[in-house]
């Protein structure tokens, strides 16, 4: 994939990538989000933390609540390959955004991850987070490895603090980003132009 200037979404740009569309999830996109949250199996979908709700109506009131920024990747033909949002805190952490990826199965693999990423950070910076971080399941290896070459840094590790549909734990690590520190590592590892 290649992008140039990711970080300027805007609420009405596009930013169109080999195949695939990012932009700032609309109204209009009711069905085609909840057709791609309904095939998210529960244990994909619990880092997503919105309203599990599966009707449109909710999808509105869940959109249009906070100062959450969601951006979505759309195929060629529309539907919705993956989602991320920038969720700045409240009160005494409104300088704090947390970062949230969710991409298919179908599509994992294939940098989309972390082109969403990318483009919620900026969203972050640009809602005026000076901090974001990321929370990651201790076994997703690349995923971290993705937010480390974003210029994430591991701050904490949470033992069983995540249990699974089976039952089982697992531990979370949280990460993350300060973009007083690493604005300059961020732009050279391509948050402003990704090329790939």
């Amino acid at each position: 994939y290649c992008s140039t200037n990711v970080p300027s979404m805007g609420r009405s740009q596009a930013e169109t990538l080999v195949g695939v569309t990012l932009r700032q999830l609309t109204d209009a996109d009711a069905a085609a989000y909840l057709d791609f949250i309904s095939q998210i199996p529960d244990g994909d979908r619990r880092f997503w933390k919105e309203d599990p709700s599966q009707d449109a109506a909710t999808y509105r009131s869940v959109l249009s609540s906070g100062a959450a920024r969601r951006i979505a990747a759309f195929d060629d033909a529309g539907m919705i390959i993956g989602i991320a949002g920038a969720h700045p805190g409240d009160g005494w952490s409104s300088h704090v955004a947390e970062l949230r990826v969710l991409v298919d199965g179908r599509h994992r693999g294939q940098g989309i991850g972390r082109l969403l990423a990318r483009a919620s950070l900026v969203e972050a910076m640009e809602a005026g987070c000076v901090q974001t971080y990321v929370e990651v399941i201790a076994e997703q290896e690349a995923l971290i490895e993705m937010f480390q070459d974003m210029g994430f840094l591991p701050e904490a590790l949470l033992p069983d603090f995540v249990r699974d549909a089976a039952g089982d734990f697992h531990d979370l690590i949280v990460m993350t980003h300060r973009t007083d520190e690493h604005a300059a590592r961020t732009r050279s590892l391509g948050v402003e132009e990704t090329s790939a």
